[in-house]
C-alpha cells in the first residue's frame, strides 16, 4: 500500500508545478486576449489567426519534446545518463530545425499564411504585422520548451513554472505600454502586442540558460552534448518521436483547418471561439499538468521495472482525472457569463461564446479522460502508435469533414456546428478505455537498444 501511495504521491508533487506554470500560460495568453479585445474584434480576430501558426509550432515542439521525455524518463528509471545525452542531442537539432522553418515562413510569408485562414483583408493586414514581429520568438520559445520538458522527465519541473511567472511579468507590463501607448511608449496596437510577446521569450530564454549553467544538476546540459551521435541510436529515437510529433503536429493542423472553417463562418465566430480558448485553457490547466506528471511517472516505473504495479497506477490516474473533468466542467459553467462580458465586442460574439461554453462545458469532462489515457498513460507507458492514431483517425476522418459540411455547406448553426466538432472528445474515452483494458500498451522502450 505504502508503493502504491508513493506513486499517486509522484504524480501530484510533478503535477502541481506543471499545472501552476500552466496557470501562468493561461495569464499570458488572457492578458494578451483581454487587452487586444479593449481595441474591438478586428485585432482579436487577427492575431487569433496569425497565433495558429505560433500552435502548430507549439504542438510540433511539445511532440518532439514529448517524445524525447518518454526516453528520457525511462533512462532515468535506469540511471542511464550516456543514452540521455544521446536523446538530448537529437532532441535539439530536430527541434531547432523545425522552429527555423516556421519562423522563416512567418517571417517572410506572413500574407500567404493570413489568406489560408480569411478573406477580410483587414483582418489579414492586421495578421500580417503581427506575424512578421513575433516570427523570430518561436527560436526563443522552442529553445525554453523542450528544455523545460527534458528536465520534466527527471523531475525538475519547478523552474519551468518560474520562467513562465517571468514571462508573465515582461509581457504584460509590455502589452500594457505598447498597446495603449502608456507612460510615453508608442501606441503600437496589434504590433505592440507581439513585440511584447517577442521580448518576454528573449528573457525568458536567457533565464533558462543562467539556471542550466550555474543550477541544474540532473541533465548537466552543455552545447558540447549536442554534437552526440551514436550509431544506430536514431532508430530508437525516431521511432519514438516521430508518432508523437505527428501525433501533436498533425492535431495542430487539424486545428488549423477548424480555425479555417470557423474562419470563414465570420469575424463574430472566429471572435467568439477566441474567447471560448481562453475560458477551455483555464479548465485545463490541472488536467494537463496531471497529464504530463502521469507520463513521467508511469516511464520512470517501466525504466525500473516495475511493469506489475502499471494496473494500480492506471486506475489511480484515471480516478483522478474523472474528478478534475467534472470539476472542469462545472468551472466553465459557473464563470462563462463573467468572463464573456469582459470582452468589449458584440452581442452577436458574446451569443456565441456562450453557446461555445455550453457545448464545452460537457465536452471537459470526456475530453480529461481521454486526455489522462492517451497523453498520460499510454504515451508514458511507450504506447505512441495507438495514441497518434487513435487521435488522428478521429480527427481527420471525423471531426474535420463532418465540421466543414456542418459549417460550410450545410450552413447550419454555429451551436450545431461547435458540437460537431467536440464529438470525438467524447468517443476517444471509449477507444483509448479499450486499450488500457489489456496488457499490449505496456513497451520498455529502452529494452529496444542494443
Amino acid at each position: 500500500m505504502e508503493k502504491k501511495t508513493e506513486y499517486l504521491k509522484s504524480m501530484i508533487w510533478i503535477a502541481a508545478p506543471i499545472a501552476a506554470q500552466n496557470l501562468v500560460n493561461f495569464g499570458v495568453n488572457m492578458m494578451d486576449t483581454l487587452m487586444l479585445g479593449q481595441l474591438g474584434e478586428l485585432p482579436l480576430a487577427a492575431s487569433s489567426l496569425a497565433n495558429q501558426v505560433f500552435f502548430i509550432v507549439t504542438l510540433a515542439v511539445y511532440g518532439i519534446g514529448g517524445g524525447a521525455n518518454v526516453l528520457v524518463a525511462q533512462y532515468w528509471g535506469r540511471r542511464d545518463a550516456e543514452s540521455i545525452d544521446t536523446v538530448l542531442a537529437y532532441t535539439y537539432r530536430t527541434a531547432m530545425a523545425f522552429a527555423l522553418l516556421m519562423a522563416a515562413a512567418a517571417l517572410f510569408c506572413p500574407g500567404q499564411i493570413m489568406r489560408l485562414f480569411t478573406g477580410d483583408r483587414a483582418v489579414i493586414g492586421q495578421g500580417m504585422r503581427y506575424l512578421r514581429i513575433v516570427s523570430v520568438s518561436y527560436l526563443f520559445y522552442t529553445g525554453t520548451t523542450i528544455t523545460t520538458c527534458l528536465l520534466r522527465a527527471v523531475g525538475d519541473v519547478r523552474i519551468a513554472m518560474k520562467l513562465s511567472l517571468l514571462s508573465l511579468c515582461v509581457n504584460t507590463g509590455l502589452n500594457y505600454l505598447l498597446i495603449f501607448g502608456k507612460c510615453g511608449m508608442p501606441r503600437m496596437g496589434i504590433a505592440g502586442a507581439a513585440t511584447a510577446t517577442l521580448c518576454a521569450r528573449t528573457v525568458e530564454f536567457c533565464a533558462l540558460m543562467w539556471y542550466i549553467n550555474k543550477q541544474e544538476s540532473r541533465l548537466h546540459i552543455r552545447l558540447g552534448k549536442l554534437r552526440t551521435v551514436k550509431p544506430g541510436f536514431a532508430s530508437l529515437y525516431f521511432k519514438v518521436c516521430i508518432p508523437v510529433t505527428a501525433n501533436e503536429l498533425f492535431w495542430a493542423l487539424g486545428e488549423a483547418v477548424i480555425a479555417m472553417i470557423l474562419g470563414r463562418m465570420g469575424r463574430e465566430v472566429v471572435s467568439a471561439n477566441s474567447i471560448y480558448a481562453v475560458v477551455s485553457e483555464l479548465s485545463g490547466v490541472t488536467m494537463s499538468g496531471m497529464n504530463a506528471a502521469a507520463g513521467v511517472v508511469v516511464g520512470q516505473a517501466i525504466g525500473r521495472g516495475e511493469k506489475s504495479a502499471l494496473t494500480q497506477i492506471k486506475r489511480q490516474f484515471q480516478g483522478a482525472a474523472v474528478a478534475v473533468g467534472a470539476l472542469a466542467a462545472s468551472i466553465m459553467l459557473v464563470c462563462r457569463g463573467f468572463l464573456i462580458d469582459l470582452y468589449q465586442v458584440s452581442d452577436v460574439t458574446k451569443q456565441y461564446a456562450s453557446e461555445m461554453m455550453l457545448v464545452g462545458a460537457a465536452v471537459e469532462f470526456f475530453r480529461s479522460i481521454q486526455c489522462m489515457n492517451l497523453m498520460g498513460i499510454l504515451r508514458g507507458a511507450g504506447d505512441v502508435r495507438f495514441a497518434m492514431w487513435n487521435d488522428l483517425l478521429f480527427l481527420w476522418l471525423f471531426t474535420i469533414p463532418l465540421g466543414f459540411m456542418a459549417g460550410l455547406v450545410w450552413k447550419l448553426p454555429v451551436l450545431a456546428v461547435y458540437t460537431v466538432l467536440k464529438l470525438d472528445q467524447m468517443l476517444k474515452v471509449f477507444t483509448s478505455g479499450w486499450r488500457l483494458g489489456g496488457t499490449a500498451w505496456m513497451k520498455d522502450l529502452t529494452g529496444d537498444r542494443e
